[in-house]
């Protein structure tokens, strides 16, 4: 299935509204085989997550824990908690530190994210792939790593419609280049937005609904306030966040607390949610039962 569409050249700073009705049993049916993929890799990966809170509980007591400890997918996880822990025991966090840039590097190239990595493109191929989007837009874009995967899956599924990035860093400027420089048939704008404040009217003035946005661990650091932010401009939205599902706080959330992190929960996510969309649905339940997990980190909501 092909979805071709022209971007608004309007500069009206107004999203180019057209009455579409988005096929939302359509859309959950498609992503339920990316999520059982999901849930397959990380049960071979993981196995339980009891483990990583138990690390965790260690380091935020003060004691020592050994990479040979660990399994291999939790070591690179355990290892960014434990530079938090020394760094700011002494000063306050600095992400230029270049050893909090290493290891978030070697995280970043982990196993658990290349689980995560397959099952966001997964989840926003699968849909693009089923209903028609009018554009796409990614928070949080980064170095672009994400978004060229994504790019790959439109280009062999012949698939061509408008993608916006955005990241609150000047560099997205750079990352669309390298992306419009990589996938020249694809039409690719980039924006700076810090996703705490309103979208910029340059972007919105690109947008054709129905728009499908989606972000990665951009909450933390954001807060519920950007579920506002987002909300009125998403037709879909489609969410990597870790929402705590138990409401208490673990050794985890304390010490990722230390660098301005912020502790959220699915049930608070969820209020948020509901003032824009009418369906709210939680993708990784299997998984959650899998691995005994005490968060949701794929949440999918649709107007």
């Amino acid at each position: 299935m092909e979805f071709n569409q022209k971007r608004n050249e309007k500069s009206t700073g107004l999203i180019n509204r057209r009455r579409s009705v988005i096929n939302k049993e359509a859309i959950l049916k498609c992503i339920e085989d990316p999520m059982d993929q999901y849930q397959q890799n990380m049960t071979e990966a993981l196995g339980d997550w009891k483990e990583l809170l138990d690390a965790s509980e260690k380091l935020l007591a003060g004691k020592v824990v050994r990479d040979d400890e660990l399994s291999p997918p939790f070591r690179p996880m355990v290892k960014m908690m434990r530079l938090i822990m020394q760094v700011t025991k002494e000063s306050e966090w600095n992400w230029s530190n270049p050893a909090a840039q290493e290891i978030f590097k070697d995280k970043s190239k982990s196993k658990i994210y290349k689980i995560f990595t397959e099952a966001i493109v997964g989840i926003v191929s699968s849909i693009i792939r089923t209903v028609e989007i009018g554009t796409l837009v990614e928070i949080g874009t980064g170095p672009g790593q994400v978004t060229s995967s994504l790019c790959k899956e439109m280009i062999e599924n012949n698939i061509n419609i408008p993608i916006v990035i955005s990241d609150r860093a000047p560099s997205i400027s750079q990352t669309g280049e390298n992306l419009r420089k990589s996938f020249p048939s694809l039409t690719i704008d980039d924006f700076i937005w810090d996703i705490r404040e309103n979208p910029p009217k340059e972007l919105t003035a690109t947008l054709t609904t129905p728009v499908l946005l989606f972000e990665r661990f951009c909450l933390p650091y954001a807060g519920y306030i950007a579920i506002n932010r987002i909300g009125p401009i998403a037709d879909i939205l489609v969410m990597e966040d870790d929402l705590n599902l138990t409401g208490k706080k673990e050794a985890p959330d304390v010490i990722y607390e230390k660098i301005g992190a912020q502790f959220l929960t699915f049930k608070e996510a969820k209020k948020h949610l509901g003032k824009h969309f009418s369906l709210i649905h939680t993708c990784d339940k299997k998984n959650i039962e899998s691995i005994n997990a005490i968060v949701t980190t794929f949440t999918l909501a649709i107007k």
